[in-house]
């Protein structure tokens, strides 16, 4: 996603803040509008709930399929949407917006990841319009409530990702989780040269590996399960319950788990000094309870006519909007998408009466959708 400076007089672009059914709906209809858009989503990947809650489930209600997988819908969502070519962030968390003084917003993120780590590295952009599609609110990873992790985060312990560290030779790495997430990362570590891979890798899971979701998954889940066989990963059914600081010292030594196979789930110590723990995403609220757009439990009131918050130029769709009557369904959230974005248009084109052009009939939709293409792989 490019700079633009406030002020610059360009046009600017609309932030889409969420990649869910929703979110990625309206970039579809920006597109036809000619307003240039980027998304921001804290998942790893587009689908929002769809992808972090129920990926593999189908869903009954979408208007033309008589079901459909979550993450399924996402995928034609997304081809959908490039017709307005949106820049994509993945792993990124909106932590202000602010109106700027010439008009449109800068808006500050963080990398997820960041979030939990308490690292920095908040950037700071401009956008003529922002539009939040963000469901429950931004998934962040879920942290271990566990006596000494802050003082290990950052160093010894790290949340959903692998450490950008130059080698893991002489580390003994246990990745917490039995989900997609915690796979991947387990092969990215197999897949490492033998003269940079670590000493010994560890899988702990509390009720064992998942059934796979997908292709994707189904490969990640084979090649774990081919090296488990092969004795070149250890696969446990347990949780954390603490860990060995030597001395005291920041210094990670071994952690404490408990295993459910064995009897009254004992607990014994696993050396270890790398942890990396994939327990999913958990929705959070906090940053945006201090933008000023009057939420309440969750939901941000809007005007019907445009879905338009208190502060003008901030539209709230999907999950998050609140309105009388208000139904929190995908097909819902479809039709307040396409009423925002025609009524961001007196920001991105003042003056100007914009028609409604059907997509049936219209030359220059005709035109536009026959140049819009599949996104790369």
């Amino acid at each position: 996603m490019s700079n633009m400076p406030a002020g610059s007089g360009a046009r600017g672009s609309a932030l889409i803040i969420g990649a869910g059914p929703s979110g990625l709906y309206l970039a579809f209809q920006l597109g036809l509008l000619d307003i240039p858009c980027s998304i921001v989503d804290s998942l790893p990947a587009i689908g929002g709930q769809c992808y972090e809650l129920y990926a593999d489930k189908p869903i009954f209600d979408i208007p033309g399929f008589e079901s459909i997988k979550a993450i399924d819908l996402a995928e034609r969502l997304w081809i959908q949407a490039q017709i307005a070519k949106p820049s994509l962030q993945l792993n990124r968390t909106i932590i202000q917006i602010k109106a700027d003084t010439s008009g449109g917003f800068l808006v500050t993120s963080r990398s997820t990841q960041a979030l939990s780590a308490d690292a920095d590295d908040a950037e700071t952009q401009y956008f003529q319009a922002v539009f939040i599609a963000a469901g429950v609110g931004a998934f962040a990873t879920k942290r271990l409530r566990l006596e000494g992790t802050q003082s290990l985060e950052g160093r010894y312990l790290f949340y959903s990702v692998l450490p950008t560290i130059p080698t893991f030779k002489a580390k003994q790495v246990l990745i917490s989780g039995g989900g997609k997430r915690a796979l991947s990362i387990a092969v990215q570590l197999l897949q490492c040269p033998q003269a940079l891979a670590p000493d010994r890798i560890d899988l702990l899971a509390r009720n064992g590996l998942r059934p796979a979701l997908d292709q994707q998954h189904e490969a990640l889940l084979d090649s774990v399960q081919q090296a488990a066989k092969a004795g070149r990963i250890r696969i446990h059914k347990g949780v954390i319950t603490g860990f060995e600081l030597p001395d005291q010292a920041i210094k990670l030594d071994a952690v404490r788990i408990s295993l459910r196979d064995e009897p009254r789930n004992a607990e014994r110590s696993l050396q270890s000094n790398l942890v990396i723990v994939c327990h999913g995403l958990s929705p959070r609220l906090e940053p945006m309870l201090h933008w000023d757009l009057g939420m309440t439990r969750g939901q941000i009131p809007v005007d019907t006519a445009r879905f338009e918050s208190r502060l003008p130029g901030v539209f709230v769709i999907g999950d998050m909007a609140s309105y009388p009557g208000k139904k929190k369904l995908i097909t819902c959230g479809f039709h307040e998408a396409t009423l925002a974005a025609y009524a961001a248009c007196d920001y991105f084109f003042p003056g100007k009466k914009i028609l409604l052009q059907y997509t049936t009939s219209s030359p220059r939709l005709l035109e536009k959708l026959s140049r819009g293409a599949r996104p790369t792989e």
